[in-house]
């Protein structure tokens, strides 16, 4: 048995457990059986969408330490194989704690040096083996590699890394997905993350729609699960026939093989765009983005906005720029879609489970 211990709310959004539900099914795929581990339910409509088990352990997510009491007995009852993290809110303790029982896997966008895991797996556009420092050191060119043996409760930092875009765990419909760049593009899709806590959306969607050039171009705008700003959204769509407002998407491959030009948030987003190869504008709202969107940027895989909180609506404006220019240059659009899904396979969810599963052996 895996446990994946994982939190969606209208806090954090869905990303963390959507990723984690990709490396579920890989490992059911190897045969593995899996259990979600969450603080509350509010994460529970998407697991039950996917089919996967979770039990619940009715803690807060932002302190994670106060749920180990809750965990040692689910530990003692299920004797799982591996247990795998992916929250911002994990910390030394907590994990040095759950390693004393079982090997551990951590998910880890923040580059943080000093978690005790067995397994460390970051597969951003900006990781290597140089931000991991010495601890690294045997991690190959490829980004993978066994550093040392690590034992539950040994005082060694990570035993095995996973680094870079070889290991983005996406879902299987993202494998092989066939996209063309059409000559004339005509429709923009605006992802936002699951939350959008600002309402970058329905900003972007009034900056677009004032536009004497953009407001001709036809809008899909996926909202999350958590968006409070959906009702304005919704008033939008009723007022423009060519903006759509599209909730609990199903088929996110599909939306995007639709679309000719993406707007979206850093985030897990970014990767699934790359691996479809549709042109990106990505923007940051939150400081763990960052890294994200400016490590596509300087590669030149994407068009850069900026940072929301930074310029505010100035932000917007940057998009709906970029949004005329490459609606206006095919080229540009098939130069860009070409690069990014030299980026992605897809297959990334697979490579992360094998490794997983040779823990539980």
């Amino acid at each position: 048995m895996i446990w994946i211990r994982a939190d969606a709310n209208g806090e954090i959004g869905t990303g963390h457990v959507m990723r984690c539900i990709s490396i579920a099914q890989a490992l059911k795929r190897r045969g593995q059986q899996v259990c979600f581990i969450t603080a509350d339910d509010s994460a529970a409509p998407v697991l039950e969408r996917s089919g996967q088990e979770y039990r619940v352990l009715h803690s807060d997510f932002r302190h994670m330490e106060g749920e180990l009491p809750g965990l040692r007995r689910l530990l003692s009852e299920g004797a799982p194989d591996f247990f795998l993290a992916d929250s911002y809110f994990v910390t030394h303790s907590y994990l040095r704690e759950i390693r004393r029982s079982v090997p551990v896997g951590i998910l880890d966008d923040m580059v943080l040096t000093d978690l005790p895991a067995d397994l460390l797996i970051n597969y951003n556009i900006f990781a290597d083996a140089s931000l991991y420092g010495a601890a690294a050191d045997g991690v190959d060119a490829a980004g993978a590699g066994k550093v040392r043996a690590c034992v539950p409760g040994a005082g060694a930092v990570c035993g095995e890394y996973l680094l870079g875009t070889d290991y983005v765990p996406l879902r299987g419909e993202f494998q092989g997905v066939e996209y063309s760049v059409r000559k004339k593009a005509e429709t923009v899709l605006i992802t936002t993350g699951g939350s959008d806590r600002y309402g970058i959306a329905g900003l972007l969607l009034r900056k677009a729609l004032a536009d004497p050039g953009a407001c001709a171009l036809r809008y899909l705008v996926v909202s999350g699960a958590y968006n409070a700003h959906l009702p304005e959204l919704k008033e939008l769509e009723g007022r423009h026939e060519n903006v759509h407002v599209l909730c609990n998407v199903g088929n996110m491959s599909e939306l995007m093989g639709e679309s000719d030009i993406a707007v979206s948030a850093g985030g897990s987003t970014m990767y699934e765009l790359s691996a479809v190869g549709v042109p990106v504008i990505c923007f940051s709202f939150v400081e763990n983005q960052e890294r994200l969107v400016r490590g596509f940027a300087e590669k030149k895989l994407t068009c850069f906005a900026g940072d929301y909180l930074v310029q505010g609506e100035a932000m917007a404006d940057e998009v709906v720029s970029h949004i005329m220019r490459l609606a206006a240059d095919y080229e540009l659009r098939r130069d860009y879609s070409a690069r990014l899904r030299a980026l992605v396979d897809g297959r990334g969810a697979g490579r992360i489970a094998e490794r997983v599963s040779a823990w539980g052996v």
